[in-house]
């Protein structure tokens, strides 16, 4: 690497030393001939440091001159590129022959794959029931029943049903709904849910306080009345449903 240098030093140094040649000569002409003082004095500083430029290269380039003497010339490996290697040639004599098995059955070449057709499960999907319990560390009796007994539009005052039907005139307020109850728990959380063309529109919760077996009614009412369309009551002993019935109001 030393050697490189000093051997391309001289080239390098002889391009500096023009273009201080140059810059030198530029300078010191127009510190002459300038009009004005400060420019004069500005070129003559700039050319004398040109000058100084020139001393140092021509010091450089007859001291890397004399170190040729010394240093012996940098070794310059030219790498020129490897012949193609001969193609290999195979004798056909070389080439394994291959006999046929005849207990073997050839399969057609473009046979296609079997066709794998991926059993899919049905999914089942539990309805939520649309309501919500009240907090209770009653568990329900699995064998509690509550059964509808009847839906009517009146009650009598002796707490009978009157006008039981399953088809009202739109407008009435209020609508009653009979239930008889077994194997119930007190404290255990059950709800009613009244729907309307399949839509929720009244939904209570509340813990039960009637005991373990009876009858008993409760109802819901609208202002202005209820309006015409396909009802549902249902009963839930907590998230269970127990008992259902449809009704319908007519305009």
């Amino acid at each position: 690497m030393f050697s490189l240098i000093v051997y391309l030093a001289p080239f390098l140094l002889g391009v500096v030393l023009l273009i201080s040649l140059i810059g030198a000569y530029s300078n010191l002409r127009r510190a002459r001939k300038a009009p004005y003082y400060r420019i004069r004095r500005d070129a003559s500083r700039a050319g004398w440091r040109w000058v100084l430029l020139v001393i140092v290269c021509v010091g450089g380039m007859v001291a890397s001159l004399r170190m040729r003497q010394i240093v012996p010339p940098p070794r310059v490996e030219i790498a020129f590129p490897r012949p193609p290697e001969p193609t290999p040639t195979f004798s056909l004599d070389a080439i394994l022959s291959v006999t046929d098995n005849p207990s073997l059955t050839p399969k057609p070449l473009f046979e296609a794959p079997p066709t794998i057709t991926p059993t899919v499960p049905t999914p089942t999907s539990t309805p939520t029931p649309p309501i919500a319990t009240v907090a209770s560390t009653i568990t329900p009796p699995t064998d509690a029943t509550l059964r509808i007994t009847a839906i009517s539009s009146d009650i009598s005052s002796a707490l009978q049903p009157v006008n039981a039907n399953t088809s009202f005139p739109a407008g009435i307020p209020r609508l009653y709904y009979w239930i008889e109850f077994s194997n119930m728990a007190n404290g255990v959380s059950w709800s009613r849910v009244l729907l309307l063309n399949g839509n929720v529109i009244r939904s209570e919760s509340e813990a039960w306080e009637r005991g373990p077996e009876g009858v008993a009614y409760y109802w819901f009412e609208a202002q202005g009345g209820w309006p015409a369309g396909e009802y549902e009551i249902r009963f839930y002993i907590g998230d269970r449903l127990v008992a259902s019935q449809t009704y319908t109001l007519i305009d």
